[in-house]
């Protein structure tokens, strides 16, 4: 392992319907320390998904930080994983240096998630996962089918509330990066436009050339550009 200049390690928050083993290809490439955390409700966190909060998330990025071992860290936020970092950086300063996006949504202190994609708040309560054949339009369209088998095995039910959630605020103190992805589907790339202006001029954007799943399709290629972004910092 590298050490990076200026922080402790990474802590990678996945998206909606994934838990941490979303991760499982990316995370033996990346050359400095990191982990994956599971939010509330997924994978070795259990909870009630109806009665999530971000809150709760927060604390479960944090609680991540500190069993790693990390005190100063960056954050990269994949899809609805962007709620999460967002609040936690706005509201810890002083523990996250980076803020790392990456095909990811971005709420305002107004406007939700869920408004953003759809145009309206979703019902409260579990988000069920997806038939399989609308998932595999969405997050499969440059998946071989033993990328796509592999992930669609680890999607799982979900909460309604992080989607719906505002953010008290935007991580304006920390080193921001946008990461778009040319391919994808549910986060386009005019979508990434008509988000990024709350993350401030000095906005660090980049784009690759896949689809919404790149630490399952591109691994090696999100390895590589994640160290790069991190040691930039």
């Amino acid at each position: 392992m590298k050490e990076l200049p200026v922080v402790d390690g990474v802590v990678l928050v996945h998206g909606g319907t994934c838990a941490a083993d979303i991760w499982d290809e990316v995370l033996p490439l990346l050359p400095f320390p990191a982990v994956a955390v599971d939010l509330p409700g997924r994978g070795s966190n259990p909870a009630d998904l109806a009665s999530v909060t971000l809150d709760a998330c927060v604390a479960a990025v944090l609680a991540a930080a500190d069993e790693a071992g990390f005190g100063r860290i960056a954050l990269v936020g994949h899809s609805l994983g962007g709620v999460t970092i967002t609040e936690t950086g706005y509201r810890h300063p002083d523990r996250v240096r980076s803020v790392i996006y990456l095909g990811a949504l971005v709420p305002t202190t107004e406007v939700s998630a869920a408004r953003l994609v759809t145009g309206g708040d979703m019902p409260q309560g579990v988000m069920q996962r997806m038939p399989e054949e609308v998932s595999k339009a969405l997050f499969g369209n440059d998946l071989n089918e033993e990328q796509w088998a592999s992930v669609a095995a680890r999607l799982v039910d979900d909460t309604q509330a992080i989607i719906n959630a505002t953010v008290s605020g935007h991580p304006l103190a920390c080193h921001r990066v946008y990461i778009g992805l040319s391919q994808d589907i549910p986060v386009p790339p005019a979508l990434v436009d008509a988000m990024v202006g709350v993350l401030g001029e000095d906005l660090d954007r980049r784009t690759l050339d896949t689809g919404h799943m790149i630490m399952n399709s591109q691994p090696a290629m999100l390895a590589a550009a994640l160290a790069e972004v991190i040691r930039a910092a």
